[in-house]
């Protein structure tokens, strides 16, 4: 008996952690890339771009505010309890791209990064 009051109670634990690390939220971010010598090598020098980012449920969607408002969705799932981890998503012409985060939950930057380059763009909440 107490083993299974153990068990339920250390799952129930762990199951709040990892929905308090998922909680929805809604920012703007500005995309940068961390190696300048990244633009000069893949199409020219990086303008900084404001991005929409939205987080409901297990779901970030991150969509940008210029012109071309591309947008990008990715389970968030894998995420460890904390909020941190690497997770996969695809573009739309079906190729990969990784988002990663550190321990966290909300607002907060993270990263991207492709199956194509070796560049990593961070995203930074706008203050």
């Amino acid at each position: 008996m107490r083993l299974g009051l153990f068990l339920a109670t250390l799952i129930g634990l762990a199951s709040a952690s990892h929905i308090s690390s998922a909680a929805d939220a809604t920012w703007v971010a500005v995309s940068a890339l961390e190696n300048p010598a990244c633009a000069t090598q893949f199409g020219g020098p990086p303008r900084p771009t404001d991005w929409q980012v939205d987080i409901k449920g297990n779901t970030l969607t991150f969509m940008s505010q210029a012109t071309t408002k591309s947008s990008y969705t990715v389970d968030l799932k894998a995420l460890q309890p904390d909020g941190s981890g690497r997770v996969v998503g695809r573009d739309d012409k079906n190729r990969e791209f990784y988002v990663t985060f550190d321990p966290g939950s909300g607002a907060r930057p993270f990263q991207v990064t492709n199956s194509i380059t070796p560049c990593v763009t961070v995203f930074t909440p706008k203050t």
